[in-house]
């Protein structure tokens, strides 16, 4: 059954990110206080980079990913 499961996102022209990405926002829209809260503050994603010059760490850069969310 999983493997026709699976026909109904691509069918839809969805991968499957897309396809986990709207699932997860039905869960979070579901829930009720106050674990819809909680489940918001771990939707933020960032990543920290850094620069290196001559061997040792220049430069750090935090970037969140949150703030262009929901904009495509």
């Amino acid at each position: 059954m999983a493997a026709n499961a699976s026909a109904y996102w691509r069918l839809a022209g969805m991968s499957y990110i897309k396809y986990a990405n709207v699932c997860a926002d039905m869960v979070r829209a579901a829930l009720k206080e106050p674990h819809r809260t909680a489940a918001k503050a771990r939707e933020q994603v960032y990543y920290r980079s850094a620069f290196w010059k001559e061997g040792k760490m220049d430069k750090q850069v935090v970037t969140d990913l949150t703030e262009n969310a929901g904009k495509e």
